[in-house]
Formats: structure tokens, C-alpha cells, sequence
């Protein structure tokens, strides 16, 4: 049933520099499954009726997916191909050892739900936030810098130089990887649910602040250095450090929700 689906999955997130992460998530989540192996599979000793109802679930999406395997947008297909797959895994899960596997493996259960690429519609969504958010927070950081500038939308006005916060600079692959990393931290460093809560949400800002500056940075070199810079490789590559200095933002929450969190 699946073999067709999870194929073309592999050929997209492989093709893709948005959804490369995907390759990533079934081995962690592989990971935790061996992790808990004793808590998960520790009873087997009659049938759970509770599985079925992910399994018609599983049914349902799949028939729904079906339908939508001619569209141009090949990402819903594959969301709702990938979910039906974890969703019959979930159900035999259930079916075989009880509610209480399903609580024992709620962690993995949860992180595998990221093999499905994100619709597109939800994909533009959190991209225009993005962008939207990047834009209004560099024109602060210009503000701050004293260089006159003047906004129009989506774009900014500068001496002898015009830029625009594209849909690229929302960072929105970053973004995942950021909010992955956060997920993976907090259940491993944090007990709290609340902490584990906040360390997620912190990723929204920590993208934004991440995305102004480089934007910022980028134009003023532009404008005050050489405007081919815009074009070199200091453009297309200039996001790893920032991506790092991120980390280490993310790094300094995380040390800080821990300081107050007993732990054993």
C-alpha cells in the first residue's frame, strides 16, 4: 500500500533543500523506539480494541490521499500519505501493547509525525509570517544603525541601493531545523512541560532576530563595502554562522530554563 508513497517521499525530500531534514527524523525516531524498547513492549498479553481507531484513521487518509496524487502541489499527497503510514504503525502499536506502549513511545510517535513534508498552503503561511516579522525587525535594526533608509513594504530604500526581504530570507529552513533541535533538547535536557514549552516557543523570535540580522548585516556591507556582495558566495553561505550563533542563543534558554528545574 505504502511502497509507492514512501518512494516518491524519499525522491522529493531528496531533491529538496527545504525538506532534507526528513531523511533525519525516521533514524532518531528509530532511536527512541530502541531507547524505550522495555517501557514500550512490555506487555503483549491480550488484543487492545484502542488501536483500531488510528487505524481507521489510517484508512481514511490514505483514500483521501489517494485523490490527491494528480495534484501539482505533490506535498498534500505525501503529508497525507506519510500520516496514513504512521498513523496504521501507531494503530498496530496500540492494537498489539495496549494504551500504555503508546504512552511509553508518545516522544517518538510525536517526532515522526515530521516525516510529512508540511502542505503547501501551511508551508506559505509560516514563510509569509516569517518574512513579514524579518522585514519589521530589520527596519528597527536600520533604524538603530543611523543609516537612512525608507521602507515600502517588503522592500528597503538605501544610498545607491534597493533590497527586498524576500520569501527566502524567512529562513524557514533554518527555521525547522532550529525548532527540531529544540524538540530533541528539551526532551532530553528538561523535565517540565511548561520549560520544554518555552524552549520551543523561543525559536520563533531566535528565528526572526536570526533573519534581521543577516539582512542587516548583508545590506550594510552591500551599501558601504561593495554591492556584489549581494551576488558572491558570502550571500549564499553567509547563513551557517548565523545559524550558529542562533544555537548558541538557543543554547543560553535552555541553559537558563534548566537552572531553576530540579533534577535527580
Amino acid at each position: 500500500m505504502f511502497s509507492t508513497p514512501l518512494l516518491k517521499l524519499l525522491k522529493f525530500v531528496w531533491g529538496s533543500e527545504t525538506f532534507s531534514y526528513i531523511l533525519l527524523v525516521p533514524l532518531v525516531g528509530a532511536y527512541f523506539f530502541y531507547e524505550y524498547r522495555k517501557e514500550i513492549f512490555a506487555r503483549k498479553d491480550k488484543w487492545h480494541a484502542a488501536g483500531l481507531v488510528p487505524v481507521v484513521l489510517a484508512i481514511v487518509l490514505y483514500l483521501v490521499g489517494v485523490g490527491q496524487s494528480d495534484r501539482p502541489d505533490v506535498s498534500n499527497y505525501l503529508a497525507l500519505m506519510t500520516i496514513s503510514f504512521l498513523s496504521l504503525f501507531v494503530g498496530g502499536l496500540g492494537a498489539f501493547y495496549g494504551v500504555e506502549a503508546w504512552k511509553a513511545a508518545r516522544f517518538p510517535i510525536i517526532f515522526l509525525l515530521f516525516m510529512a513534508p508540511f502542505p503547501g498552503f501551511l508551508l506559505d503561511k509560516i514563510v509569509i509570517f516569517l518574512q513579514s516579522w524579518s522585514a519589521d525587525v530589520s527596519d528597527v535594526l536600520f533604524g538603530l544603525t543611523g543609516v537612512p533608509v525608507h521602507r515600502e513594504g517588503f522592500v528597503f530604500l538605501l544610498p545607491g541601493l534597493a533590497i527586498e526581504v524576500a520569501k527566502e530570507c524567512s529562513g524557514i529552513r533554518s527555521s525547522i531545523s532550529l525548532f527540531l533541535v529544540s524538540l530533541l533538547a528539551g526532551h532530553l535536557m528538561l523535565r517540565q512541560p511548561w520549560r520544554k514549552s518555552v524552549l520551543i516557543v523561543s525559536i520563533v523570535p531566535i528565528t526572526i532576530v536570526k533573519n534581521a540580522v543577516r539582512i542587516v548585516m548583508l545590506t550594510l556591507l552591500a551599501v558601504y563595502v561593495d554591492p556584489r556582495i549581494l551576488g558572491s558566495a558570502a550571500h549564499q553561505w553567509g547563513g551557517i554562522p548565523i545559524f550558529l550563533l542562533a544555537l548558541v542563543l538557543l543554547a543560553g534558554v535552555l541553559a537558563f530554563l534548566r537552572r531553576g528545574e530540579r533534577r535527580p
